[in-house]
Order: structure tokens, then C-alpha cells, then sequence
């Protein structure tokens, strides 16, 4: 799994303002379906929803990683989502989230969504990637962080 093979720049967005939960989720499903990744709003948005309120998908350091399976799709989704100013997001470690990468997933490939999950932590937590997209001024800035950093996992 190569996440920069999956991200389009057009999928890295960043986020001004304040935002609850529950803005910043319906951000994401309509940001999913505006690309054309998803269809249906609702879908992907109680989808996040149901998953956030089995435990945060925040892991702490100021990332989080929301995610959903589903069946209508053949390929996984990512959207990286920058907010420099931070998300409050129940973290472990209570600091605001301001990088999000938000999976969409198959239901038919669990492992694929585990490797795609795990691949994300390891960036999120092993490389510089954090600091250095949330200083970036563009995702194509973004982008090109993501291909320098994810080499290094």
C-alpha cells in the first residue's frame, strides 16, 4: 500500500476556522462525494459518525484517522486534511487534531483496510510528515511531503 499513490492533490485540503465533530465530518463526506469517490452523503457521513462512537479515531499527537468500510466502492479512498490552528477531537492526549487522513475503504478487503490503517500510523507516528504538511502553504507542497516522508516507512 503507497498512500501517495492514492492521493490525488485535489484530495488534500485545509481547514480554517473552528469546527466541531460533527462539522468536520460532514466536511469530509462532502468533500467524498464532491470528487465523486462516494455517491451518497448521508452514507459516508453516519458511516464516520457510527465509527467515531465506538472510540476517537484520534491516536494522539495532533493526528487522527477517521474511517469506514463500505460496499459500494472498489478502492480505497484517503483524504488528508490540514488544520493549522487544530481540531478538538477527544485525543488521547487532549491536544487538537490538525492532520486528518480519512479512509474509505472496500468492506469486502478488511486486510487492505488494516494494512492501509497501519501504513498511516507509521507515517503519522515515525516520520516528520505532521510538521512539515502542517507548515505547508498547498497541497501540492503536501503532496510532495507525503512522497518524501512515506519513503522513509
Amino acid at each position: 500500500m503507497v498512500i501517495s499513490e492514492i492521493v490525488e492533490k485535489n484530495d488534500i485540503i485545509f481547514l480554517d476556522g473552528d469546527f466541531t465533530k460533527d462539522d468536520i465530518f460532514k466536511k469530509f463526506s462532502e468533500i467524498f462525494v464532491e470528487r465523486g469517490k462516494i455517491k451518497n452523503f448521508d452514507e459516508v457521513y453516519n458511516s464516520l459518525l457510527e465509527r467515531e462512537k465506538l472510540g476517537s479515531t484520534a491516536v494522539g499527537e495532533e493526528i487522527a484517522i477517521p474511517h469506514a468500510k463500505f460496499k459500494d466502492i472498489d478502492n480505497t479512498c484517503i483524504v488528508i486534511s490540514i488544520s493549522k490552528n487544530g481540531i478538538l477531537f477527544d485525543a488521547p492526549d487532549k491536544l487538537p487534531v490538525k492532520v486528518f487522513f480519512v479512509v474509505l475503504s472496500p468492506e469486502s478487503n478488511i486486510a487492505g483496510h488494516l494494512k492501509t490503517l497501519a501504513k498511516i500510523s507509521r507515517l503519522a507516528k515515525l516520520t516528520d510528515f505532521k510538521n512539515r504538511a502542517v507548515n505547508a502553504t498547498n497541497a501540492e507542497e503536501v503532496l510532495k511531503i507525503l512522497v518524501e516522508e512515506e519513503s522513509k516507512v
